[in-house]
């Protein structure tokens, strides 16, 4: 192992990457739609909108771009999510162990979800204080693929581009981690299909946990 090789900051992304939030988050859509009158959508219709961004995601599965009517879903969504986001949601299994394994270095949590649902999710599965900071979708930072906010958490921690790692399942995740010259990990356990991973030239790619820790420790990071 090089010093070289050692990660100083390690930074996850949080829906379908730490956690399976998928149940929730299509309940809660299925609710909104519900109310809106607008038309129910599949499981699998849902899922592409997720990870853009409340607005984004609201906009996109009732179809629209009035901003009255978005705004009206967004409230709607935002209150029924409040009270289930842990009904179904749960860490992927291996998480806690690469959690632990990365336990002496900086480790944080950038999320395009808006707060509080990000940390509160994070308190409730009781592993928020294994971060160092959690930045979510409403703060000052614009939403990933933008690296602004990485490159933020970089700068804090004084690590270079060589010492840190984006953890991510999208091909946004991707984006972000090379944007900021970073080293992209993403796992195939996630919001986007392993195809699309390969395509956008992920650092590694790895079916879950497990194979990461492994990874990590054959890396030396």
């Amino acid at each position: 192992m090089t010093p070289k090789a050692r990660k100083k900051l390690i930074v996850y992304d949080l829906d379908g990457t730490l956690v399976d939030t998928r149940g929730d988050i299509v309940q809660a859509v299925a609710h909104t739609l519900r109310r809106m009158g607008a038309p129910a959508l599949s499981r699998e219709e849902i899922l592409p909108f997720v990870g853009r961004g409340l607005r984004q995601m609201v906009a996109g599965f009732i179809k629209s771009d009035d901003p009255g009517r978005v705004e009206q879903a967004m409230k709607i969504y935002r209150d029924y999510y409040a009270e289930h986001l842990l009904d179904q949601s749960r860490l992927y299994p291996g998480a806690k162990a690469v959690l632990d394994h990365f336990k002496k270095r900086n480790q944080a949590v950038v999320t395009n979800k808006p707060n509080p649902f990000s940390r509160q999710i994070l308190e409730g599965l009781g592993v928020a204080d294994r971060f160092f900071a959690i930045i979510a979708g409403d703060t000052e930072y614009p939403h990933k693929p933008d690296p602004a906010s990485l490159a933020s958490l970089m700068g804090r921690s004084r690590a270079s581009p060589e010492a840190t790692l984006m953890v991510g399942d999208s091909v946004i995740d991707i984006a972000t981690g090379k944007a900021a010259a970073a080293a992209t990990v993403v796992l195939t356990h996630g919001f986007d299909g392993e195809a699309k991973l390969k395509a956008a030239r992920p650092d590694h790619l790895v079916a879950n946990f497990g194979e990461l820790l492994r990874l990590a420790k054959r890396e030396g990071w």
